[in-house]
């Protein structure tokens, strides 16, 4: 049955308020996006050891690694830099978006230019069929990346960096619908194409989901749709007759937008009073809750370190813009330069340690 904020019972409200108000902040959390930066770099660390067995179109993957998937990995681990400090989201948002554009050349026109899912190269990687259109798309390192690109345009929606998707025959005449932002409706949905078998990412919850907080009856510092944000966090929209839909987030500065109802194409002036202000980063300390975002400790934020800085672990370190780990003793500066033609050099501890 689908979810409608006019006519859900107060139970499958309570559930998926809770459930709504869980997964806007692991989308925009630390954690999810290192783990989903995470995916895209053991990509290019093993495109770069791949490299070292030449092709017959070696020049061409040589050039595709530098300027269309190397230089994408440093506006990525730029903005999980800027997230770590806490103090600018919309910077380190955009540039983790940005970076997410390598999936052009793996999944859109590019790749079927390059006809990357032909290519013996990329096939060694994971290809198979890399089009949206199809059940089966990638394994291994290439499907990591699509992790990695879901991750971020959940990202995208969700901070409403221009994103949007249809569906076909999702409203009350059977015709299509387009979703910009999240409903009940768009965040509790089957998957809208055959090849996004995980959508929306990551749409698991602990064994004891936090609840969401009780709504907000007060009229202070209501923004209305098309006003601007004041306070980044979660906001929920209300309508005219008392009903609350889905909360979404906004970052500060940001317009607050209209809400497209369930199962209509219907968009909806509201009223957006604010549940959640998000601090997150701003001490430097990661929040206990996200945790519960993978069960693997491997998935939290590897240990990392800045060229000169003193090595904190003995041991290999990597970045994407070299084919192998370099071994730094623990004290010991770790190697420069600071930054390369394609962003800031951030060294990150090998885990697992390569056998040597």
């Amino acid at each position: 049955m689908m979810l409608n904020t006019l006519t859900m019972s107060r139970e499958q409200e309570q559930d998926a308020r809770a459930k709504a108000f869980y997964l806007l902040k692991k989308w925009t959390s630390l954690t999810f996006l290192d783990h989903a930066v995470k995916l895209y770099q053991d990509f290019l660390a093993a495109y770069a050891k791949q490299l070292n067995a030449p092709s017959p179109n070696q020049k061409d993957l040589e050039t595709w690694y530098v300027h269309s998937f190397l230089r994408r990995a440093g506006q990525m681990e730029d903005g999980l830099n800027l997230l770590r400090q806490g103090r600018d989201k919309l910077a380190a948002y955009r540039e983790l978006v940005a970076g997410g554009e390598f999936s052009d050349y793996l999944f859109g026109r590019a790749a079927s230019e390059w006809m990357i899912e032909h290519d013996p190269f990329f096939q060694k990687l994971g290809a198979r069929v890399v089009r949206f259109d199809r059940p089966v798309i990638a394994e291994d390192y290439v499907l990591g990346t699509v992790i990695t690109h879901l991750s971020l345009e959940a990202l995208k929606c969700t901070g409403n960096f221009d994103f949007s998707y249809r569906l076909a025959g999702k409203n009350e005449n059977g015709g299509g619908r387009i979703f910009r932002h999240w409903t009940y409706e768009s965040l509790f949905q089957e998957s809208p194409k055959p090849g996004w078998p995980n959508w929306p990412p990551g749409r698991t919850y602990p064994a004891e989901l936090p609840p969401c907080p009780p709504k907000n009856e007060s009229r202070e510092g209501e923004v209305h749709s098309g006003q601007e944000i004041p306070v980044e966090g979660i906001w929920e929209p209300w309508f005219p007759a008392g009903k609350v839909g889905c909360p979404n987030y906004f970052l500060k500065g940001s317009a607050a937008h209209t809400y497209l109802l369930e199962g209509t194409n219907d968009e909806h002036a509201v009223r957006w009073r604010l549940l959640w202000e998000d601090k997150r980063y701003q001490d430097g300390s990661i929040p206990v809750e996200e945790e519960t975002y993978f069960p693997k400790p491997a998935a939290q934020p590897r240990l990392r370190a800045l060229p000169g800085e003193p090595c904190p672990r003995a041991g290999y370190w990597q970045n994407p813009a070299m084919k192998d780990p370099v071994y730094v003793k623990a004290g010991d500066s770790m190697p420069g330069p600071q930054h390369t033609s394609w962003g800031m050099v951030i060294w990150q501890y090998c885990d697992p340690q390569p056998d040597n």
